[in-house]
Formats: C-alpha cells, sequence, structure tokens
C-alpha cells in the first residue's frame, strides 16, 4: 500500500492540505494518511513526527502548508526527505480543486530531468496537461536565438525529446530571473501545480529560484529530490536550483 502522507496542524490551511493531498492521491493510485500535530507543537518534534511517517516504507509523498506550524517549518522537512513533498502556499487556499495543468521548470540538465520524469509519467497517464519552461540566462542563449522562427522550433523540440518526452507536453521560453519567470508563466497558463527538482540544499546564498517560489507561487509546488546520494545531505541541510 502507498501513502500520501498529509501534515495538519488545526490551522485554516488544513483543509487545503487534504484537499491537495486527496487529488495527488488520485492521480499516483495511493491512500492518504493524515498525521495531525496540535498548535503550538514545537517545530522540532512537529518535524520529527511527520518525517517520521515519511519514511515509512509506504510513504511516497508528502504534503504541508507552506506557512504551518511556521515559514521555515518546510525547510526542515524538505531539506531532511529523500522524498517529494508537495508545499500548498497561502494563496492556493479556495482555489479549484484537482490538477488539470502542471508547468515543469527545467533546467535542461539530466538530472533535473531525471528528477522530474516520473512525476510528468503520472500526471501524462491522469490526461493532465504538461507546460515545460526553461529560463535562458545571458549566457546560455543560444548564439542562433536571432534567427527565422524554425530555429526556434528545432531547438525546442530537441530540448523536450531530451528532458520531457511526453505527448502533448509544449515548452514556453524566456530569459531573465527564473523564480520570477517560474511565478509568472505559472500564473499565465493557469497552472494547478508547480514542479520542481531540486537537490535538498537550502544553505545562504542558495536555492533562491525554490525559495522565491515557496513564497511567491499561489498554487502549490511540488519538491523532488535530485538523485543525489544519502552521505551528502546533512539532517538538516538544505536547493541549488
Amino acid at each position: 500500500m502507498t501513502e500520501v502522507v498529509a501534515l495538519t496542524t488545526g490551522a485554516d490551511a488544513d483543509g487545503q492540505v487534504m484537499q491537495t493531498a486527496a487529488v495527488a492521491g488520485e492521480i499516483i493510485c495511493a491512500d492518504v494518511r493524515r498525521v495531525s500535530v496540535a498548535q503550538g507543537t514545537p517545530a522540532g518534534q512537529a518535524a520529527a513526527r511527520l518525517l517520521r511517517a515519511l519514511r515509512e516504507p509506504g510513504a511516497v509523498l508528502g504534503v504541508l502548508a507552506s506557512e504551518q506550524p511556521s515559514r521555515t517549518f518546510w525547510q526542515r522537512i524538505v531539506s531532511s526527505c529523500a522524498k517529494p513533498v508537495i508545499l500548498v502556499p497561502p494563496a492556493a487556499r479556495g482555489q479549484r480543486p484537482g490538477i488539470r495543468r502542471v508547468l515543469l521548470p527545467l533546467d535542461g540538465t539530466p538530472e533535473s530531468a531525471a528528477a522530474v520524469a516520473e512525476a510528468a509519467g503520472q500526471f501524462a497517464t491522469a490526461g493532465v496537461d504538461l507546460v515545460a519552461l526553461h529560463v535562458f540566462n545571458e549566457t546560455t542563449v543560444p548564439m542562433f536565438w536571432d534567427q527565422p522562427a524554425h530555429a526556434h522550433r528545432a531547438w525546442a523540440e530537441e530540448f523536450l525529446a531530451r528532458n520531457c518526452v511526453r505527448p502533448g507536453a509544449r515548452l514556453e521560453l524566456r530569459t531573465g530571473v527564473t523564480g520570477e519567470h517560474i511565478v509568472d508563466v505559472a500564473a499565465r497558463e493557469r497552472a494547478d501545480m508547480i514542479v520542481l527538482g531540486w537537490s535538498r540544499q537550502l544553505d545562504p546564498g542558495r536555492a533562491r529560484t525554490v525559495r522565491h517560489t515557496v513564497l511567491s507561487a499561489a498554487v502549490p509546488i511540488l519538491l523532488v529530490p535530485l538523485a543525489v546520494p544519502e552521505k551528502d545531505i546533512g539532517p538538516f541541510d538544505a536547493v541549488n536550483t
């Protein structure tokens, strides 16, 4: 039996957390198990309880509110958990149920593509519309980018062939700050979820994209750990995305 583990704290966000867990459970064919902690429970105790539940063999996914029981609680969980976790931001409350469209930001590396491949496959099988996003910076913009549109199409097709081989998936391209474009494109595309592969590193000065997305997005964010050796991740190390 596989389970989606949902953390509730008696706060207003609990309803959206449970709804998100239920929708995710339907997509991956998993039951939902609720792990509750009382309001006022020290963050360390709450984190330990949820992490124990997520480390059980049947647990495949965690769901929690990004600001409960504290605004930094999610960092304790995602940096210590080797399994995917969905973070539900305050702005997601009251939104329509269901996942119809998912945004997949991809940096073009094999590690990033591999991290989100299983999730992308599950969403595609469930009939979810997949929108991939790649953001260039000033050093990665292809030299031919001022050429005719067919060159853009060819590049986009090759990028999807390497990074998101799913029927119907389409690619959006932007140039600039990745985190800002993720939030903007998610809103423009009316995405119901953002899926990010990440390295579980939240050291100061790093993880700007993940931090910005979690703080600014209006939809749940699924963080999927990259395949890095467990020995390289400390218990509260934390995204170099």
